[in-house]
């Protein structure tokens, strides 16, 4: 895996900038989240569920209190805006204390920039020194864009969940993929 994950390295545009957030970016992260869910169909949440500055804040303190949690963000050429950000939530439970989820979103000007492919390569880089084995995660079946970036860092389909997702007018299936970092 490790391989996998460094062949992409030399790939990465130089214009991307990947950090860990921090508590005094809550108010772009919140703008960031509301942008990012009126723009793509594929994300669950809609934009008036977002929540307020205030949680925003509470969850970006959260992350970094735990260290099985992971909170990137991604900037084009200056911090003044994010156009990127992953997630990883590791378990709480012993039996499945291994086990990490994560989750992605890039803004859609931004869209086949390599921005994905960097948040991906910097989360899954900090999850193998943090010692997750495996990590897992839920995509739309129509999210052909996103699959093919998962893909590409070697995650497999593991299971369905058939119609868990209504957006007003179709359900649609979730796809559950997971990517076995190994025992190293």
């Amino acid at each position: 895996m490790s391989s996998l994950i460094d062949s992409f390295k030399g790939k990465m545009n130089e214009n991307v900038k990947i950090r860990w957030v921090k508590m005094s970016d809550a108010s772009a992260v919140l703008n960031f989240r509301k942008a990012v869910c009126r723009e793509s169909r594929f994300l669950i949440t809609k934009p008036d569920e977002v929540g307020s500055f205030a949680e925003q804040r509470r969850h970006i303190a959260l992350y970094l209190s735990d260290p099985k949690r992971i909170f990137l963000i991604a900037h084009w050429n200056s911090e003044s805006d994010i156009v990127g950000i992953v997630t990883l939530a590791g378990f709480p439970k012993r039996k499945i204390a291994h086990v990490a989820e994560l989750g992605i979103s890039v803004r859609k000007d931004y869209w086949g920039m390599g921005i994905g492919s960097r948040l991906m390569y910097e989360c899954l880089r900090e999850a193998k020194e943090r010692a997750f084995k495996k990590i897992q995660l839920e995509v739309m079946v129509e999210n052909n864009r996103a699959i093919s970036l998962y893909k590409k860092f070697g995650f497999t389909e593991e299971g369905l969940k058939k119609r868990s997702v209504f957006d007003g007018n179709t359900y649609s299936d979730l796809l559950l993929m997971g990517l076995w970092l190994g025992d190293k």
